[in-house]
């Protein structure tokens, strides 16, 4: 397979208290995996958070949402393709209209750049989930070649509903 530069991985948010290793060591498996030389990993929300959950206390303004988009810009300027990983559940309360705009944003600016985008599964699951969800659709296949088979390519790149 040709190399294809860099993959970048659309994750939720910073963890605050883990070191995001088990997090980056699934993304370089899924770039390896899709063939490209290397990946990165930007974010839908800027401040972090213990868990996903935080995100509906900490999104209730725009603050984080926002703050997140340069970054993201500029990785979607210098990657080659788009793994969406930043999970299936939308916040809840207030921060969940905010979501909703930066997943279409994302979407806008993905379609702009004309990228290639993958998803596990069919949906943006966080990698913290690719197991549990590969276990369930291939329990007879290794992790790896699991996920090899669970990583979906699309034409268009989704909005959560």
């Amino acid at each position: 397979m040709t190399e294809r530069g860099t993959l970048l991985v659309v994750g939720s948010n910073p963890p605050s208290k883990t070191s995001g290793q088990r997090t980056l060591a699934r993304v370089n498996q899924a770039a390896t995996i899709l063939g490209f030389d290397h990946a990165v990993i930007a974010n839908i929300f800027a401040l972090p958070t213990y868990r996903s959950g935080g995100i509906a206390d900490l999104g209730r303004t725009p603050g984080g949402w926002l703050d997140a988009r340069p970054p993201l810009l500029s990785a979607l300027d210098e990657c080659d393709g788009v793994l969406l990983a930043y999970g299936t559940q939308e916040p809840s309360g207030a921060a969940r209209a905010h979501h909703r705009e930066q997943v279409r944003w994302l979407e806008e600016q993905v379609e702009h750049r004309d990228l290639q985008t993958w998803w596990v599964g069919g949906a943006p699951r966080h990698p913290s989930r690719w197991q549990r969800y590969t276990w369930r659709e291939h329990p007879n296949l290794s992790f790896p070649e699991a996920l090899r088979h669970a990583l979906a390519q699309h034409g268009e790149c989704p909005v959560m509903r």
